[in-house]
């Protein structure tokens, strides 16, 4: 069964599947139709589209949001369209005489400009959903904001952004690409890309992603990396002689984010990157490396989510009293900005992240790992005491993990990659809806006080 596909079902009479004599069936058909409940389509106003010029020819019309789906038409230039629904990647469409189907939303735009709307208010329905898929040891994290059908009026634009990606380059093993391609087609519009430093079990996988996806912005933060791969990378998304880059828009280093404008009714920011100074190091090595990465913080309404990279907060042997590294930074500099509903922890969890004053700033109600069963000299991540430490500020946080039920399923860091899916939704009033997959099943919260 294909998580997204679960997650964004809808109400065409798509059948899901679903194999009566299967052992847990029936628990997976309740899955299936608790998600299907909650994930339905993005319904929008009828709004008039017509055809892009990009399309030359005619452009495929089919009866799902899929490039699977059978195509039931092929519309021509001239044909009145009238967008009626949304998923990631694609539009419902009404075409010719009241005929319904999908296509991709890339290439039709609005007959006329965008009708405005109401600014000041979130509706019940418009739903921020970030994705953090388990890919083993590494981040890969898809943030998707609601679509409301009116493409360019400045909001609920329906983008699709990309934290990372993992450390799985090659198409037959990298979890993330079908996990989006599910939901997409070639070419699908990622309106931004972020590496938030350039170690294996972030960008390499996002290299499989560019290949895929047409990506509009690349944020990196610039760090000197001489890892083959990433300078192999880098010079993919920024082009070469007689090479166009893989992205629209190149901007490595903190002097060249600029405002991240990502719709009104998101606001997001980047509170933290590497500066470019190489006298300004945190660290040696690895942890160096770690701390140039690239801290995002993202606001929805009522709700605020921190997103920390491998960025650190001590060495693994100093005292958690103590803030150091990038979290010391955020303190000094970002004290107000640092409260969150939901925290991605730095390092995956390391006992060099999360020290106590940086817990008791963010104060997160809920916290997330992304990590995996790779060993480094016998230890693995998250650690224990990191965790303990999330628990004894709060013992009603919530942990979710990445890596659910790894250890004691006896997983080594391939067999890992199992499904510990955890997806996140916000309409930025009512309390997060988490959806949380332990080896792809419902994984039911425990909290530290149990």
């Amino acid at each position: 069964m294909s998580l997204p596909r679960q997650l964004f079902g809808h109400s065409t009479g798509k059948r899901l599947p679903y194999t009566a004599g299967s052992k847990g069936g029936k628990c997976k058909l309740c899955v299936v139709l608790i998600l299907l409940i909650l994930f339905q389509v993005a319904r929008t106003q009828n709004v008039p589209y017509r055809l892009r010029n990009s399309v030359t020819s005619c452009l495929n019309v089919r009866t799902d949001h899929s490039t699977e789906a059978r195509t039931i038409a092929c519309i021509t230039r001239g044909t009145p369209i009238t967008v009626v629904g949304s998923v990631p990647f694609w539009h419902q469409i009404s075409f010719g005489n009241n005929q319904l189907g999908w296509v991709a939303k890339k290439f039709i735009e609005p007959v006329e400009p965008p009708v405005d709307i109401d600014r000041t208010v979130i509706p019940a329905d418009a739903f921020l959903t970030i994705h953090f898929v388990d890919v083993g040891q590494g981040d890969a994290i898809w943030i998707q904001t609601h679509d409301d059908g009116i493409d360019g009026n400045g909001i609920f634009e329906g983008y699709s952004i990309i934290i990372d990606g993992g450390p799985y380059s090659a198409d037959a093993s990298n979890p993330l690409l079908p996990y989006m391609e599910n939901e997409g087609h070639h070419g699908a519009d990622v309106e931004a890309l972020i590496i938030s430093h350039p170690h294996i079990d972030h960008f390499s996988g996002a290299e499989t992603i560019s290949r895929h996806f047409s990506v509009k912005h690349y944020y990196d933060p610039g760090y000197p990396s001489t890892i083959g791969s990433y300078t192999k990378f880098l010079s993919a998304m920024r082009g070469t002689p007689g090479v166009a880059g893989r992205a629209m828009m190149v901007h490595l280093g903190k002097a060249h984010f600029g405002t991240l404008n990502w719709g009104e009714e998101i606001e997001a920011e980047i509170l933290y990157s590497w500066d470019g100074d190489p006298d300004n190091v945190l660290g040696t090595g690895n942890t160096e490396i770690n701390n140039a990465s690239i801290v995002l913080r993202i606001g929805y309404g009522a709700h605020t989510f921190l997103f920390m990279g491998d960025a650190e907060g001590k060495d693994r042997d100093d005292d958690p009293e103590t803030a150091r590294f990038v979290e010391k930074i955020l303190l000094d500099t970002q004290p107000d900005r640092l409260k969150a509903t939901v925290l991605k922890v730095g390092h995956h969890g390391s006992e060099t992240s999360s020290s106590i004053p940086f817990i008791k700033a963010v104060d997160p109600e809920i916290v997330i790992v992304q990590s995996g069963r790779k060993s480094f000299s016998g230890t693995f991540l998250p650690d224990r005491s990191t965790l303990d430490r999330y628990c004894a500020h709060n013992p009603q946080v919530q942990i979710y993990r990445t890596d659910e039920g790894d250890e004691g399923a006896g997983h080594n860091a391939p067999s890992a990659v199992d499904q510990d899916h955890i997806v996140l939704r916000s309409n930025g009033t009512a309390p997060l809806t988490v959806k949380a997959l332990q080896g792809g099943r419902t994984f039911i919260f425990r909290p530290c006080a149990n």
